[in-house]
């Protein structure tokens, strides 16, 4: 069965033992996992995984830091992503007659010395 699945025997019996203690690994994972969901569900998963880095980071100081893909990962365990904002379209200002300056180069760019004749867009 282990050769069907492609996993080693002792990583099966491993996963069976009863007597197998937790790893120090899983079990901050726990207590970070607890605080995640915690902030998660207090600003309603507003918060990437940078933002949430830096706020589990703050909230658990006694803590050695977690690095970010520590909690991408766990994140991504319980289901838990930033509400991404819409792209919002820039606004186009259609100008009116009143507001259009006078055409009086009437394009006619050749200057017969410099600066005699200056350009601008701004409006």
């Amino acid at each position: 069965m282990c050769h069907w699945a492609k996993i080693a025997r002792s990583a099966y019996y491993k996963h069976f033992d009863p007597q197998r203690q937790s790893s120090q690994r899983d079990e901050r994972d726990k207590r970070i996992e607890a605080k995640i969901i915690e902030i998660a569900q207090s600003n309603n998963s507003l918060f990437g995984t940078e933002k949430m880095t830096m706020a589990v980071n703050r909230q658990m100081p006694d803590e050695k830091p977690f690095y970010h893909k520590t909690v991408y990962r766990l994140m991504c365990i319980n289901g838990i992503s930033s509400q991404k904002t819409r792209y919002q379209k820039p606004k186009f200002k259609h100008t009116t007659p009143e507001k259009t300056a006078e055409n009086k180069l009437k394009r006619n760019f050749n200057a017969s010395k410099p600066n005699e004749k200056w350009c601008t867009d701004i409006y």
